[in-house]
């Protein structure tokens, strides 16, 4: 794994993490205490609604500055979003194709995905996300996205070739 690049997470990504390795988050924990993680205030908000064991992990990572991003306190992410959001909020169109923008999740206008992308402009960040809305809009910002899977791979989560044999 690259010792310099820093990502930032949505939530759909490290809920992910966390349901097929559950024992491996010290991973994620000191990668967010090296500077290398980060998450949006939605989507630090997202988790804690949550009942699984993020929670905790998020309570914490709040009570560092540099791992729960808000965009009260930086002026240039604020105006990203301001920018990034209603361009990509309802509809977003590549080539002839048009796709649901943010706002057709769950959340609707209060989805986090404008952060997500927002940040990984603005600081050059690895976005982390499988929403198609993310990695479109990734795209036609010249963003830099990976999806769960290719993080996992990144951080050595998983065991490569190894599958269960099935009996003959």
């Amino acid at each position: 794994m690259d010792g310099s690049t820093v990502y930032v997470c949505d939530s759909d990504a490290l809920i992910n993490i966390q349901r097929h390795f559950p024992r491996k988050m010290q991973k994620i924990r000191e990668l967010a205490s090296a500077g290398r993680l980060t998450i949006p205030e939605g989507v630090a908000r997202e988790l804690k609604r949550g009942t699984d064991r993020l929670v905790d992990i998020v309570t914490k990572w709040e009570k560092q500055e540099s791992v729960v991003v808000a965009f009260d306190s930086d002026a240039q992410l604020k105006i990203e979003l301001e920018v990034l959001d209603p361009k990509y909020g309802d509809r977003i169109v590549v080539g002839d194709q048009t796709y649901r923008g943010f706002w057709a999740s769950a959340a609707g206008r209060k989805a986090a995905d404008g952060q997500v992308v927002a940040i990984g402009k603005v600081r050059g960040f690895t976005v982390v996300s499988n929403d198609q809305s993310v990695l479109y809009a990734c795209m036609l910002e010249n963003v830099t996205c990976i999806v769960w899977t290719e993080f996992a791979r990144r951080l050595g989560l998983m065991k490569t070739g190894r599958q269960p044999q099935l009996p003959l």
